[in-house]
């Protein structure tokens, strides 16, 4: 027994070590948290950053707004080229000392008239260039990285001017999908003719049309059973 149990307690220090020494080696951790955000109307909202390595952070923030919400790849235009624009983000530079934690805020300057989707970046200063495409996918809360990372913002309409539709139109290319209201359509438990073309579940945002090479699509929209074709 007393083998055992020597045995156990080497094994738990020296993975106990082996925890303490990758923590040590991870210098300069960011994490972020949300990894996503809802901003209704002119609300303000923050995300938080912080620093889990024992050196400096040195961060660029920049928010920029997704153009083909769903679509991949991604489409997105600075702020700074957006002649009206509806959300800004402060502050646009952090130093994050080790330990310390900073809120980023996410701040509204109108209500939108339909959802519209950005992605905050937060990026180290040893970064070359904003990177996100191939990161996009992998977001969870709390996210910790080492490179620029997005995160994604809904900007909503006020609650009471939120609405639900959507319609489907046959083309040449499959099945199209439009959302007509002023916020996403859910499609969920989604099958199609052929097999495969499409995610079980997506989303539809205004604006923003999905066409699918599809004949047949049924399952549920926004919580309603379904079932379209095309020729």
């Amino acid at each position: 027994m007393m083998r055992k149990i020597t045995k156990a307690t080497h094994f738990i220090l020296a993975t106990g070590a082996m925890l303490l020494s990758n923590l040590v080696q991870a210098d300069g951790q960011l994490m972020v948290m949300p990894a996503r955000s809802t901003v209704e109307g002119q609300q303000t909202r923050t995300v938080q950053v912080s620093n889990l390595g024992d050196k400096p952070l040195y961060l660029k923030i920049d928010l920029m707004r997704l153009e083909n919400p769903g679509e991949d790849p991604e489409r997105k235009t600075s702020l700074g080229e957006i002649a009206q624009p509806e959300m800004m983000v402060n502050p646009a530079k952090l130093t994050l000392g080790p330990g310390q934690k900073r809120d980023i805020n996410l701040v509204a300057l109108k209500v939108p008239a339909r959802e519209t989707l950005y992605r905050l970046y937060v990026v180290p200063v040893s970064s070359i260039k904003v990177v996100g495409e191939e990161s996009k996918d992998k977001i969870s809360a709390p996210l910790t990285f080492g490179v620029a990372y997005g995160v994604l913002v809904h900007h909503l309409p006020p609650t009471g001017a939120q609405t639900h539709g959507w319609t489907h139109q046959c083309s040449a290319n499959g099945l199209q999908l439009t959302a007509t209201g002023t916020v996403h359509s859910l499609f969920t438990a989604l099958q199609a003719v052929p097999a495969g073309s499409v995610p079980a579940e997506l989303k539809v945002f205004p604006d923003t049309p999905r066409v699918f090479p599809v004949t047949q699509l049924k399952g549920s929209a926004d919580g309603q059973p379904f079932d379209v074709r095309c020729p």
